[in-house]
């Protein structure tokens, strides 16, 4: 514990030192880099619509940073702080990550809906712009909101098509792009967009289709990849509970080390080849 406390106060003076000597190019620095995280994060958090500001998620960010070190060194010592750190550095990060992933997983489940929506409201009214309203008006986000974007873009003289273009660019969805490109070769080349709409709703529709048939016929090689993973350490401790003494030169000397290591890795490549071959995409 002393030698822990030794090296805080190290810490400690080492920061004031590095203060003192050069203070004002160290704030300098930092305000530099906080503005390029800034300026990143509220890119990420402006399309994700999330009504936090930059200033707020940094300084979110830099209190769980800490938080997390004080909970690890309180849970697991020493390595509780360094395991704290690396939480606190990368799960903001990867929270966004994740809420990213989740939308646009979301507009793919919305896009053949949407598309109904606009085939209908097309018979009753040809007018794209008022079809993409009607969506807006009748679905949640998060295509609404992004359909609300490409509005207020076209209501301030941004072409139609670029419109289009846009929205596709700013959302990576496989089906929304899909939608986009029929509804802007719909209307360069002619033809009726509300045919083209429900045809490609029923497009949508028969990949789900063909997507959960698949994830049923596919589930058994999963739940296998994952027993294989898994068995190996159950076999471990059922072997440890039986006989411990045959069990511990794995656990303490090199060479058990080495076996350990050597049979998790392969494992662990064996599971990702089996998961990877269950992987058909549609």
């Amino acid at each position: 514990m002393i030698y822990l406390w030794l090296g805080l106060l190290l810490a400690f003076v080492a920061g004031f030192l590095l203060i003192w000597a050069g203070g004002d190019w160290l704030g300098n620095r930092l305000a530099t880099e906080r503005g390029v995280y800034e300026r990143m994060i509220g890119k990420e958090l402006h399309r994700l619509f999330l009504p936090i500001s930059p200033q707020e998620f940094v300084i979110y960010h830099a209190a769980f940073f800490f938080f997390a070190m004080i909970f690890g060194y309180f849970l697991l010592g020493v390595m509780g702080v360094i395991f704290g750190a690396v939480l606190g550095v990368f799960a903001p990060r990867l929270y966004l990550k994740k809420k990213w992933e989740e939308r646009l997983t979301q507009v793919d489940e919305q896009t053949e809906e949407a598309m109904v929506y606009m085939a209908n409201s097309f018979k009753a009214n040809p007018s794209l712009p008022e079809a993409i309203q009607d969506v807006c008006n009748s679905m949640g986000p998060p295509l609404s909101q992004e359909f609300g974007v490409l509005l207020k873009e076209y209501r301030l003289g941004t072409p139609l098509d670029q419109c289009l273009i846009n929205l596709r660019q700013r959302i990576p969805s496989n089906n929304l792009g899909l939608a986009v490109s029929a509804l802007v070769i719909g209307r360069t080349v002619g033809g009726n967009i509300s045919d083209i709409l429900e045809e490609l709703a029923g497009t949508i529709r028969e990949s789900y289709r063909l997507e959960r048939l698949i994830d049923a016929q596919t589930a058994q090689g999963r739940m296998q990849a994952w027993v294989m993973g898994l068995m190996p350490a159950v076999v471990v401790g059922v072997f440890y509970l039986m006989d411990p003494d045959l069990i511990e030169p794995l656990f303490e000397t090199l060479f058990g080390y080495m076996i350990l290591a050597g049979a998790a890795v392969m494992n662990i490549i064996g599971v990702l080849m089996i998961i990877k071959i269950m992987q058909i995409d549609v």
